[in-house]
C-alpha cells in the first residue's frame, strides 16, 4: 500500500486521498468509506508514515493507534471548525 509521511505537528485533510466509492467491486467484496473527509494530525515530534489512499473505516482506527490526532468528517460536521480543533490539539501536543 503506498505511504505518505505526516511531518511533526502538522494537520492535514485526506480529502484527496479517500476511496470514495466501491466502483467496480461488488456489494460483498467492498463497503463505500463510510466518510467525506479525514482530518489527520500528528502531535509528535517525529514524521509518522500514513496509509494512503484510505479504504475504509479501519483505516481511522489503525492510524489513531499511531498516536495520530484522527477525526472523520460526515456530510454535515463543521470542517472548517473541526480543522481548527485538530490544529489546536496538535499544538498542545495531543492533549
Amino acid at each position: 500500500m503506498p505511504k505518505m509521511v505526516l511531518l511533526p505537528k502538522l494537520t492535514m485533510a485526506l480529502g484527496g486521498y479517500i476511496r470514495e466509492t466501491a466502483m467496480p467491486y461488488g456489494e460483498d467484496e467492498v463497503k463505500p468509506f463510510p466518510h467525506r473527509n479525514v482530518i489527520v494530525g500528528n502531535p509528535t515530534n517525529e514524521p509518522i508514515k500514513i496509509d494512503v489512499p484510505a479504504y475504509d473505516d479501519e483505516w481511522v482506527e489503525r492510524h489513531g493507534r499511531l498516536g495520530l490526532i484522527v477525526v472523520p468528517v460526515s456530510e454535515n460536521d463543521d470542517f472548517v471548525g473541526l480543522f481548527k480543533l485538530v490544529e489546536e490539539k496538535v499544538r498542545r501536543g495531543g492533549k
